[in-house]
């Protein structure tokens, strides 16, 4: 009988370590749900702030300073946006090359303000048409919202089908700012899968998008591996316990709500590119990391030396190559067009 007892014991103790275990796993899955609905939520108010969150403004006076231009609109190719910008014209007798200027986030048609002028008047003395212009969301554009280069891609396109109705005949140079380089590869990656379609494809036909081939030269200012390192880098200086998931969480949530686009890396894209590329910068960028950036200029050097050039201005900083040095910053520029054009 004692040894009954004791059996009996033993399990009824038995089971109640298991009903604790139980108990106590049960409260951990709540607890991780909580947390996982919590930072779910949290990273979709962080991402509507951001893409919402109001760009520079246009200058009212930066257009009485500019060299001789005309004011244009032009549609997505959806139809669903106005895009506002100028139209410069080559101060040359031939314009050798139609410069699209693409800003990057918080940016407008004039990236450095007012001191843009000077750079937009020695693109054009240099002998290049340019068109700058709003992105979504920015200044007298429309949209609600910004993304990095994810959506903006779309407006990279409208700008290119635009060139080409207006000159179909001349060079394209693509001129990239921050995340306006992310929104130049996704559009140039999206346009050869255009081309590649069959003829009889509605996509060709309906399009005024230029051949792949017709895009001669790039010029990159501050170039990263992916829109996301972009986000991930703004994300790394918030402050509080966001910051520990803010830069997995909140690339991914934009790229959902500028629908569901996908990641891309654009290290060997523009490593295997065949057209002249400048790439310009800091010696050392103070916002992105070393593996955000530093790749692009080493491999691009490394696989295309000769059909690549540089300028970095010395010491850190982000995004402000052209205010630091701006003599030798549009010497390059200059330069890389008289070169190759």
């Amino acid at each position: 009988m004692a040894d009954i007892y004791l059996s009996d014991n033993n399990n009824r103790s038995k089971k109640a370590k298991m009903h604790t275990v139980w108990i106590v796993l049960i409260a951990l899955i709540t607890l991780l749900a909580f947390a996982l609905v919590a930072i779910a939520i949290s990273s979709f108010i962080k991402a509507s702030q951001i893409m919402e969150e109001a760009g520079s403004e246009l200058s009212p006076f930066a257009a009485n300073l500019l060299p001789d231009y005309a004011n244009v609109v032009f549609q997505t190719l959806d139809g669903q946006l106005n895009l506002y910008g100028w139209w410069i014209n080559a101060q040359t007798d031939k314009a050798l090359a139609t410069v699209i200027l693409v800003h990057g986030q918080g940016m407008n048609r004039l990236p450095y303000g007012l001191d843009s002028v000077d750079l937009l008047d020695e693109l054009s003395a240099a002998g290049a048409s340019v068109l700058t212009f709003d992105l979504r969301s920015s200044a007298e554009s429309d949209g609600t919202m910004a993304s990095f280069g994810y959506m903006e891609s779309d407006d990279v396109m409208a700008a290119l089908a635009y060139v080409e109705a207006l000159a179909p005949d001349r060079p394209i140079i693509l001129y990239g700012i921050g995340s306006g380089t992310t929104a130049i590869f996704r559009a140039m990656l999206k346009l050869e899968e255009i081309h590649t379609l069959p003829e009889s494809d509605p996509a060709l036909a309906d399009s005024l998008l230029p051949h792949p081939d017709r895009i001669s030269a790039l010029m990159l200012d501050t170039p990263a591996r992916s829109s996301d390192d972009f986000i991930a880098a703004i994300m790394a200086h918030e402050e509080g316990p966001g910051r520990y998931f803010f830069p997995v969480t909140v690339p991914l949530t934009i790229r959902l709500s500028a629908g569901n686009k996908e990641k891309q890396d654009y290290l060997n894209y523009l490593s295997q590119l065949t057209i002249p590329v400048l790439l310009l910068g800091h010696e050392t960028d103070s916002f992105l990391p070393e593996k955000a950036y530093l790749p692009l200029w080493t491999e691009r050097e490394r696989i295309h030396p000769t059909l690549t050039q540089t300028f970095q201005a010395k010491g850190a900083g982000h995004l402000t190559a052209f205010p630091s040095e701006s003599r030798g910053y549009t010497r390059a520029i200059t330069d890389f067009i008289n070169t190759w054009f």
